[in-house]
């Protein structure tokens, strides 16, 4: 799980609009990471927990370049996960539902056209998500699968449009995601290198009830596309000891904002495109227990801030 805070410039009015925290620049986002295309046998349980922090001082504008004056934000991401598998006519299937919590640590701060702004900020459960997965192809004695899977978004959370800074845009969201994994070198049931890699497409519906400054809006938000590449390495198979890096790469997810009762829509600066460097690894410290950590590192973008950030998962299997 990631989430990514999204920057509301401030309007011709010379009003400091919302921000929301939603991640996905990666808005908040099913997030594949390094494995999640392997597939799972049916009737397995899967309880999840990541925690996440992330911070950033540096804002990349729609047009121009980086800034590292005044812009400031730091929040923790904490998210449950259940997963449950099951046999579907000779396929391995599934369902899952995903719970997020984010807190905003410290004072937060952004350099707009009219000079610093503080902001305020709400924390507190950003949407849900309720998934369902497929693997159509799960050949494990050769190292070759492909998992399928659809996500919904309801809008519902702690956002509330009074806030700056948002743990959500309370916009019905539907996800859409592809992914394989191939064994490159190697032997399948010891050490090898593979290639996984996932594309997921989102498509929003509008928020009616939110404002542009001191107006009630409509808050729209284009179709984002993600993609993420991995090359995991299995170091040790003897317990699961995998090392992945790895790159990830958002297009589109314009923002703008239609205000009622006046012929104006106002792009909001805001985007989801980020270039994103990434390196995982994880292990099982028992047959049913697996700890993954993650460090992601963006190195461009465009109508975002630019995030450093560590996460840590642990899954238990049962």
């Amino acid at each position: 799980m990631s989430h990514r805070v999204k920057f509301l410039r401030a309007s011709l009015l010379g009003a400091v609009l919302s921000f929301t925290a939603l991640s996905a620049g990666k808005a908040l986002a099913s997030d594949p990471l390094p494995g999640d295309a392997i597939g799972l046998p049916p009737n397995v349980n899967v309880a999840l927990y990541y925690n996440q922090f992330a911070s950033t001082g540096t804002f990349a504008p729609a047009h121009g370049n980086s800034s590292s004056d005044h812009n400031k934000l730091a929040d923790d991401l904490n998210v449950f996960r259940y997963v449950r598998t099951f046999d579907l006519d000779g396929i391995t299937a599934g369902a899952q539902v995903v719970f997020p919590i984010i807190s905003f640590l410290g004072g937060t701060e952004v350099n707009t056209p009219i000079g610093p702004q503080h902001l305020s900020t709400n924390s507190g459960f950003a949407q849900p998500l309720l998934g369902v997965f497929a693997f159509p192809i799960n050949d494990n004695d050769h190292g070759r699968s492909v998992a399928t899977g659809a996500w919904i978004f309801p809008p519902i959370s702690s956002a509330n449009k009074n806030y700056n800074v948002n743990p959500s845009e309370n916009l019905t969201t539907y996800e859409f995601e592809a992914g394989f994994h191939q064994i490159l070198a190697g032997d399948p049931k010891g050490s090898n290198l593979a290639l996984e890699a996932w594309d997921e497409v989102y498509f929003y519906t509008n928020n009616t009830n939110w404002a542009y400054g001191p107006f009630a809006a409509t808050y729209r938000e284009q179709p984002t596309d993600e993609v993420r590449v991995y090359l995991p390495y299995v170091v040790n198979p003897n317990i699961g000891f995998v090392v992945a890096p790895g790159f990830f790469q958002s297009f589109g997810g314009k923002q703008t904002y239609a205000v009622h009762g006046l012929p104006l829509i106002e792009d909001s600066g805001n985007r989801t495109q980020i270039s994103e460097l990434r390196i995982a690894a994880s292990t099982f410290v028992s047959p049913t227990l697996q700890i993954m950590g993650i460090g992601e590192y963006d190195v461009a973008g465009h109508g975002g801030f630019l995030e450093r950030s560590i996460q840590i998962r642990i899954a238990k299997f049962f």
